[in-house]
């Protein structure tokens, strides 16, 4: 049997840099977000499901750090 990890909406928010009503907003709406499981009135996050998420979104989404990059190269010519 396979432990799966869960997580706090706080350790998600850490994780993936977003407020607890963004995360909220996205479960309701991204279809490809993972979705919150409760214990009692408690909502946790499967890290797994949280890891696959991060590594998809990191491939399609556009580089910010890249733009600081090309702004700051841009200045300098």
């Amino acid at each position: 049997m396979q432990i799966r990890y869960r997580i706090s909406t706080k350790e998600l928010c850490s994780q993936i840099g977003l407020s607890p009503v963004s995360i909220w907003r996205k479960s309701k709406s991204e279809k490809t977000f993972p979705k919150p499981i409760y214990i009692g009135a408690k909502k946790l996050w499967y890290q797994d499901e949280v890891t696959v998420w991060i590594e998809a979104n990191e491939r399609t989404s556009p580089a910010f750090n890249n733009l600081s990059v090309e702004c700051q190269d841009d200045r300098n010519e």
